[in-house]
Order: C-alpha cells, then sequence, then structure tokens
C-alpha cells in the first residue's frame, strides 16, 4: 500500500475550523493604548471635573431657590458615564472602543453646549432645575458655574474630536473589522448584526429626536415657564435639535462602521451623554414638586435613550453569533463541495462576483454623497429657521416669521430620511423617498423667504443671518434631488430591466387622482382668516411661496407616474415621500395660523389630507400589484 501523502506538502488542504484569538468578531487586536487615547479620555474627565463643580462656583449671581439635589448628582453621574467607559476600555486594552465611546458622547455634547449658552444669555429661562430655580421674573446674570459648565461640555466635544482620532488610528491596525466569517470580515455592523437590531437601533434614534422637540416638564408655577421647544430661545430649540441629530448620526455612522465593538461603543457613548440631558430633567420633574411635573417628551426619550444602550451593549454578542451561525453554513457546504468534483468556469464565477462587488460599491458611493448633501441640507435648513431671517433697525422689535417651523419641521424630516442611506441595507428602499423629501424641504424655505419679499420695501430692513442659510439649504436640497437621481440611475445599472413591469389600470387611476388632489392642495389656500387668505395658483405673478409649492406639486406628480411603472418597494417608497412631503405641507396649518385672526381650515387643508389618503393607498396598491 501506497504511503498517505503528508498533509504539510499535500497541494490540497482539508477545510478546518480556526479559532479567533478573541472570539467571534473580536474586530479589534488588543494593543497598548496610544497617547492620542490617553489625552481623549483626560480631557473627558477634566470635563467631568468642570461640570462637578460648577453647582458649587454658583451657575448665577442673584438669589435663587435650591437646586433639585438628586437632579443634580443625576447630572454629574451622566456626564461621568462614558469617561468612565472608556477608562475601562483603555485598561482592556480597547483604544478604538474608547475613542469611539468619547466620540459618540462628544457629538451630543456639542447641543449641550448650545444648550449652556442660555445660562449666559438669559438664565431665567434655562429651566435648569439641576442648578437653580428662579424665585422670582427677574434678570439672572450668569455666574462663574454657568463658565464652568459651558469649559466642561466644550472638553467633552474636544475630547471627542480627539477620540474620533485615536479610533481612526486603531482602524489601520491589522484584524480591525476582522470576522471569522467571511461575509462578515470588513463588513458594516448593520448586516453583521441583521436588520431588525439594525432597524430598533435607528427607530429609538428617532424616537430621541423626536421627543427632545415635546414639552420635558409641565409648569403651573408663574416664574417657571415651559414653552414648546419651536417657541423657545433660539440656544434652546438649537441645542435640542443638535443633540437628535447628533444621536442620528451617530447611530448611522455606528452601523456603517466595520468594527462591532467601535460600533457598540459609539451608540452607548451617545446614549449616556443624551441621557444627562433627558435624565436629568425626568428626576427635575418628579422632585421639583410645587407646580412642577414631567412632560412625556422626557419620558419618551428615556426610554428611547435605554433602547439605544440596550441595542449597543448587545451588538457584539449579536454579530458573534450571526458569524457562528455563517460559519457552521460555510463549513458544512465545504465539507459537501470536497466530496463533488470542482465545479467548471469557477474563474468566470469569481470575476462575476467582483464585477458584482464594484457595482455595489459604486451605488454606495452615490447613497453616501446623497446623504451627505441631503443631512447638510436639512441642518443648514434647522439653523436658518431658527437664526433671524430679516434684520431690522435698532430698537425695532424683531418680527416673528412663523413659516420658519415648517423650515424646521422639514429639515427634520429629509435629516432623518438622508440618514438611512448611510445604511447600505436600506439606502436602495430608502432613496426614493428621498427623491421627493428634498422638495418639500425647498417649497417650505421659499415659504419663509417669501417674508424678505413682504418687507424689502421697509425702510432698513434686509436679509438677516438666517435668510443666508436658508438659501444655502435651498441649493444643498435642490443637489439632494440631483444626486438622488443620479443614485437610482447606478441602482438600475444592476437591476434585470429586460422584462417591463406592467402598469395596472386601478393603479395608474388612484394615483391619478391622488396626484390631482396633491395638485390642489398646493394650488389652494391651506386656511383662511379674517381679511386674510394664502395665495393660490389662480393669483399672478406668484410669489416665492407659489413657487415652492408648484416645485412639490411637480414632483408629486412625477413620482406617482414612476411608482405606476416601478417594482414594489421603489413604488412604495416614492409614495411614502409623497406622502411625507403633503404631510409637511399640511403641518403648516397647525404651525402657522396664528399670525391670522379666527383662523378656519381652507379647501386646501382639505384637498391635502384626501391627497394623503389616496397616496398611501396608491402605495398599498402597488405593493399588492407586484405580489400578484
Amino acid at each position: 500500500m501506497a504511503p498517505s501523502p503528508d498533509l504539510r506538502t499535500s497541494s490540497r488542504a482539508q477545510p478546518e475550523r480556526i479559532d479567533a484569538r478573541d472570539g467571534f468578531d473580536s474586530s479589534e487586536p488588543s494593543r497598548s493604548p496610544g497617547p492620542v487615547a490617553i489625552a481623549a479620555v483626560a480631557l473627558a474627565l477634566l470635563g467631568v471635573a468642570a461640570t462637578a463643580v460648577a453647582p458649587v462656583l454658583g451657575v448665577v449671581r442673584q438669589e435663587t431657590g435650591p437646586a433639585v439635589a438628586a437632579a443634580a448628582v443625576t447630572a454629574v453621574v451622566c456626564a461621568a458615564l462614558a469617561p468612565a467607559l472608556a477608562v475601562l476600555a483603555l485598561v482592556g486594552r480597547r483604544p478604538a472602543v474608547a475613542g469611539t465611546v468619547l466620540a459618540g458622547a462628544g457629538g451630543v455634547s456639542l447641543g449641550l453646549v448650545v444648550l449652556d449658552l442660555q445660562l449666559l444669555d438669559d438664565a431665567i429661562n434655562a429651566n435648569r432645575l439641576e442648578l437653580f430655580r428662579p424665585l422670582t421674573a427677574a434678570s439672572l446674570d450668569a455666574g462663574s458655574g454657568a463658565y464652568a459648565i459651558l469649559a466642561g461640555h466644550v472638553l467633552a466635544v474636544l475630547a471627542g474630536l480627539l477620540g474620533l482620532v485615536a479610533a481612526a488610528r486603531a482602524s489601520h491596525a491589522d484584524g480591525y473589522g476582522h470576522s471569522d466569517y467571511p461575509d462578515h470580515d470588513g463588513a458594516g455592523v448593520g448586516s453583521r448584526i441583521g436588520a431588525g437590531l439594525s432597524i430598533l437601533a435607528v427607530a429609538a434614534a428617532v424616537v430621541l429626536a423626536a421627543a427632545l422637540f415635546a414639552p420635558p416638564l409641565r409648569s403651573t408655577d408663574p416664574v417657571l415657564l415651559v414653552p414648546a421647544v419651536v417657541e423657545s430661545a433660539a440656544p434652546m430649540a438649537l441645542g435640542a435639535g443638535l443633540i437628535g441629530v447628533a444621536v442620528l448620526i451617530v447611530v448611522a455612522a455606528a452601523l456603517a462602521a466595520i468594527s462591532p465593538l467601535g460600533a457598540a461603543g459609539a451608540i452607548v457613548g451617545a446614549a449616556v451623554a443624551a441621557l444627562g440631558v433627558v435624565g436629568v430633567r425626568l428626576v427635575a420633574g418628579l422632585l421639583a414638586g410645587d407646580g412642577v411635573s414631567v412632560g412625556p417628551g422626557s419620558v419618551v426619550a428615556l426610554a428611547a435613550c435605554a433602547v439605544l444602550i440596550a441595542v449597543g451593549c448587545v451588538i457584539p454578542a449579536a454579530a458573534a453569533a450571526r458569524a457562528r451561525r455563517g460559519l457552521a453554513q460555510l463549513l458544512a457546504q465545504s465539507a459537501a463541495a470536497a466530496t463533488a468534483p470542482a465545479a467548471a468556469g469557477g474563474s468566470k464565477s469569481a470575476a462575476r462576483a467582483r464585477a458584482a462587488a464594484a457595482e455595489r460599491a459604486r451605488v454606495g458611493r452615490w447613497h453616501v454623497a446623497t446623504a451627505v448633501v441631503g443631512i447638510s441640507a436639512g441642518l443648514l435648513g434647522a439653523v436658518g429657521a431658527l437664526l433671524p431671517v430679516l434684520s431690522v433697525p435698532a430698537g425695532v422689535p424683531e418680527p416673528r416669521i412663523l413659516a420658519t417651523r415648517v423650515v424646521l419641521l422639514a429639515g427634520v424630516v429629509l435629516v432623518i430620511a438622508c440618514v438611512w442611506l448611510l445604511l447600505s441595507e436600506f439606502a436602495a428602499l430608502v432613496r426614493p423617498a428621498v427623491g421627493v423629501l428634498w422638495a418639500a424641504q425647498v417649497m417650505a424655505v421659499a415659504a419663509a423667504l417669501q417674508a424678505l419679499v413682504v418687507a424689502g420695501d421697509l425702510p432698513g430692513v434686509g436679509p438677516g443671518p438666517g435668510a443666508a442659510l436658508l438659501a444655502v439649504s435651498t441649493v444643498a436640497a435642490a443637489a439632494t434631488g440631483l444626486l438622488a437621481l443620479c443614485a437610482g440611475s447606478a441602482e438600475r445599472d444592476g437591476i434585470d430591466t429586460s422584462v417591463d413591469v406592467p402598469v395596472r389600470l386601478p393603479v395608474l387611476i388612484v394615483g391619478s387622482v391622488a396626484a390631482l388632489a396633491s395638485v390642489a392642495a398646493l394650488g389652494l389656500p391651506l386656511y383662511r382668516g379674517v381679511d386674510f387668505g394664502p395665495d393660490s395658483f389662480a393669483h399672478w405673478p406668484w410669489g416665492w411661496d407659489l413657487w415652492g409649492r408648484a416645485l412639490l406639486a411637480v414632483v408629486i406628480v412625477a413620482a406617482v407616474l414612476v411608482a405606476a411603472r416601478s417594482r414594489a418597494a421603489r413604488g412604495a417608497s416614492l409614495m411614502i415621500g409623497a406622502v411625507t412631503g403633503m404631510s409637511v405641507y399640511l403641518m403648516g396649518w397647525p404651525l402657522t395660523r396664528a399670525r391670522v385672526a379666527e383662523p378656519a381650515m381652507g379647501a386646501g387643508a382639505v384637498c391635502g389630507l384626501v391627497a394623503v389618503a389616496l397616496l398611501a393607498v396608491t402605495a398599498f396598491m402597488v405593493v399588492r400589484r407586484n405580489r400578484r
């Protein structure tokens, strides 16, 4: 009998399981902490110290009521959570995790810095019960403690920037983002943990961002006023918006990253930093007494933070479990293939796989570009809505332009939609909706900028800083629409279009009626009042607001026509985008009707409600048509 060949010199080796050094999806090799990571942690700890001593230094100079002690302790503990986790990560030789924790917390701290500016501008309206409680309506001057809190949050932002640098440096190490399952090696965290957990994380971030605009407290105290966030001073509204956007961006970036441990650190860091806002408000509302109670925003936001922390904690385990299952299936397939003859044409299959990967990468770049420009457009619009749109002479009260509220809403909606484009698993599904929502942003901005035309003839009145940002956001929104169109064209290059999707008559009929209702809604007055009524398409020449509404009408009509011949997912996404765009327009009724006396719903609102219902029905019919 011939001797068996030596396996060490055999040209073919049997597949075998190779255990990872640190377990499945360790995603980051052990290494010594670098100076950047250590500096980031040091800055974060200095920020915590500044925040802790601020109440002792005195936040305001005048006599005020005592702070809610439990809320003050909660604020310090929440501020210390992210640095404490970063210290533990450094002790465990995980500099990338320490960096991502501080980066996530630093992004949220940028919004906290803006909130702190209210302490310097008009502290009585800051509603920081963990620091002080105003006893009279007299103006309060900021003390040294207010500057200490501001410095503490600025240090947290700087620590986040250094943490981002530390994580980026650690990502160049060998083995970063490694998975024992080949399909997960270097893949995004969203694909590693599955769609269910990814959707839960993004949904929690969206809920948290929305809850930040709900009333955090309820007050019957005549001194302690808690207005709606959109009606609050600019630092309060802008700070809440920045915190919400920061959480959305951190979650999206984490799911697009390749390290489960790094993604977990970023999400947990952002969540615990946001907990320093919502948790403090919840505790203050529960224990302040004397006419103060918890608002719905604090409760919902706290639940969203808890979900984000839970998701962040289970990301490494979920990625490891999916990798084990995938590796087990791969080993089983390899064992089966070893007993069968090699398939012909393997090189051709590999070439096709490489071409498909290159095509996915090209489409992904279009999606990322659309997301970046769309997020910029939404943020510019939101910031511009919070800044003065008009510049008025000294001594003249600044006019309230209620249309900016719709701009703020449209900007938040556009940002939320574009964040999903950063996730490869959902980008192709959300992209058609973004192709409609950019027009809603332009429509809202055009209505706000109409104030420039109306007030342009008044002496001494000109465009303010908010108008400039709104104009730039319009250009960015239009660029978002163009990029979404290019991304759609790139997607179609990888789809078999040789077989046409037939148009069913019921879908076309319902969609056409929905499109006509949308045009009527946008062309007729949304509401009317005593000696007042917004312009309609019947008035000529059109103002900027009407041109913006006409643009949205054209985009919705085009979306209906395209959806009638689209595949199920893309057609439904187009219709959902149209529903959302019309809903933004209809929100102008409750948000801006205060500018007229005795407001009443107009014909445009009635047609708009009909249009929203019919567009939703059209989306349902598109899905059913493609399933048959």
